[in-house]
């Protein structure tokens, strides 16, 4: 019988094919021993250049590493919310690391959260990432970063203050090494949501909501693929797609109807993200949804987010644009 890992690395997979097989070399590439793999392929019918599938990608990987994997293959559409939960349930990790498939990990990015870990005594380490670009089927790293971090020590309420209030902290779950059993607890305030946009934003409110101990480091553990997936600046040619932008707006109300005393400057930040997602959409309808579909997609974006939100928030845009 085996031990139990160490670590879990989480890969939610859709499409990403042709990224794929990078992201799993950055995990077969770890200096660690108690790695499992938990991968959820949700319903994906993509192929890398060589025509493989995620499932023949995979059985390359079980092939090349001792890692043990956990593949699960949604037969249908699962929000991407539901397919961490889903995740989270059938690792079995202490600790759990959240990697998106067209991303991938640094050398020893494992190794580097894990001692913080153990040394700090912490539930969450979050490590640095770099955004790195693909030219000509090339790797072009940047010296930029994609999310705010503070390398330091925040503790209990202070660790929600960190992100909501002070912008210290992000609350994207890569590139952060979280205890298991705090993910867990998260999971557990949240109902089934059908939301697949903005969905580290609700669980991470629930795990620093609960967390003891977050720490920092300055060390460069992850490397993030920008304008790639939904939120990327490709055309949106259908409502379906458009819809899992709109979703994310039954988050924020959820979080905001949190009865747990949540104090004045938190709910201004939650307040603040809400509009910065909400302008951010109506910059995605107006540049990215085909002209035919945009009557349609306005409703819909005031369906779910109220049409006099949506209308304060256009006069919001075009106020900043005129000054």
């Amino acid at each position: 019988m085996r031990n139990a890992p160490k670590v879990s690395i989480c890969i939610p997979m859709h499409n990403t094919e042709k990224l794929l097989g990078r992201c799993l070399a950055s995990v077969a590439g770890q200096n660690f021993d108690g790695l499992e793999l938990v991968l959820i392929n949700d319903c994906s019918t993509g192929k890398d250049e060589n025509g493989w599938s995620c499932k023949k990608i995979l059985r390359k990987f079980k092939k090349e590493t001792h890692i043990p994997v956990v593949y699960i293959e949604h037969t249908r559409y699962v929000p991407l919310l539901e397919t961490r939960r889903e995740l989270v349930e059938n690792a079995s990790g202490e600790y759990i690391l959240m990697v998106d498939s067209d991303d991938y990990l640094a050398d020893n990015a494992v190794k580097t959260l894990y001692n913080a870990a153990q040394e700090s005594g912490a539930e969450i380490i979050c490590g640095t990432e770099r955004v790195y670009h693909i030219i000509d089927n090339n790797i072009q790293l940047t010296q930029r970063q994609f999310a705010f971090h503070s390398a330091e020590q925040f503790t209990n309420r202070g660790i929600l203050d960190a992100w909501l209030v002070e912008k210290k902290a992000s609350s994207f779950l890569w590139a952060k090494l979280i205890k298991r059993e705090l993910y867990l607890t998260a999971f557990n305030e949240l109902p089934f949501m059908d939301c697949s946009f903005s969905v580290d934003i609700p669980i991470y409110f629930f795990i620093a909501y609960h967390a003891k101990s977050y720490l920092g480091i300055n060390d460069i553990v992850y490397y993030y693929l920008e304008n790639e997936g939904i939120t990327s600046s490709k055309p949106i040619t259908d409502l379906d797609t458009w819809r899992r932008n709109c979703t994310a707006a039954s988050t924020y109300s959820f979080i905001l109807t949190f009865d747990g005393n949540l104090t004045e400057p938190e709910k201004k930040g939650i307040q603040r993200l809400s509009q910065v997602l909400l302008v951010n959409s109506i910059f995605r309808l107006r540049n990215q949804v085909s002209p035919e579909l945009q009557p349609a997609a306005r409703e819909m974006l005031c369906e779910y987010w109220g049409e006099s939100y949506v209308n304060r928030m256009e006069k919001y845009i075009e106020k900043s644009q005129s000054e």
